[in-house]
């Protein structure tokens, strides 16, 4: 124990003391150290037999007493008999998990894929999407020019309705799937592109119609309100309701995702380290 302490007390001032500036200091400085070790272990006394066994019980018994009677503001840990030092030291505190992950509602016919969609997305919102996406259409179309191109997509266009809402919704769930560059090619006929559920479910021309007036809130409206995001305000209400539906597990995935954009929006933030702008 004396040449221990002794060790590390010289260690300790030369590194307070002494700024090495290169190896040669520094291994003089090393020798130095184990000179005054060897020095110091010719002056350790010699204990016999009977002095060590006493020694020895006394630290042992300091130990004990040490191990058995924490302080009254420690709290009491696991440790070990030979060392003295607790096992749980890093171990990480992670709170009991009480949630009752999954769905949180039933339905009748478990096949039925509708019966999940209007939990998520009720028909209320789907009516409410189709009444502003027509309004919105039909308030397009009159601002127009006359006479209007013949080939206009706009001559085309006809009410939605809620089948076509929830078809159109459809197919943005399934593109996120299957994923292609260009959306043009979700109809493509080409072998290596050909994914026959789009055109069955839309036509091309029906979908970029319905894509082009989609709204969810009325125009005329924005002067009276003050919400920022009164546009998409019923969207985020539903989307808020989805936690009553479905409970997470204890262990969750988190990922984010940028994407460039070059609007005009008031409360837009501006990341000058990203990559994407």
């Amino acid at each position: 124990m004396t040449v221990y302490t002794s060790q590390c007390n010289v260690a300790s001032s030369k590194r307070k003391t002494i700024g090495f500036r290169n190896e040669e200091e520094l291994a003089d400085a090393v020798n130095e150290i184990v000179n005054d070790s060897d020095s110091d272990t010719d002056n350790i006394p010699e204990f016999s037999s009977s002095e060590e066994i006493e020694y020895e019980s006394a630290n042992e018994s300091d130990n004990e007493s040490n191990i058995s009677t924490p302080g009254p503001s420690r709290r009491q840990i696991d440790v070990t008999s030979t060392t003295g030092f607790s096992k749980n030291v890093h171990q990480k505190r992670i709170p009991h998990f009480i949630g009752n992950p999954g769905m949180q509602f039933a339905v009748q016919n478990e096949a039925d894929v509708m019966s999940y969609f209007d939990h998520y997305i009720p028909p209320e919102l789907t009516e409410i999407v189709v009444d502003h996406t027509n309004l919105y259409a039909q308030q397009q179309i009159v601002k127009m020019p006359c006479p209007v191109t013949k080939h206009a997509r706009s001559e085309e266009w006809k009410p939605a309705t809620v089948i076509e809402m929830k078809k159109f919704l459809g197919s943005i769930f399934v593109a996120g799937i299957v994923q292609k560059p260009k959306s043009e090619l979700y109809w493509s006929m080409t072998g290596i592109f050909k994914t026959p559920i789009f055109p069955q479910t839309l036509s091309r021309n029906r979908f970029q119609l319905i894509q082009r007036y989609l709204h969810f809130s009325d125009n005329n409206a924005a002067g009276t309100n003050e919400d920022h995001l009164y546009k998409i305000r019923t969207i985020l209400d539903t989307v808020n309701n989805f936690r009553t539906n479905y409970i997470p597990d204890r262990e969750i995935s988190l990922d984010e995702c940028m994407l460039g954009w070059w609007g005009y929006l008031r409360f837009r933030v501006y990341n000058p380290s990203r990559i994407t702008k």
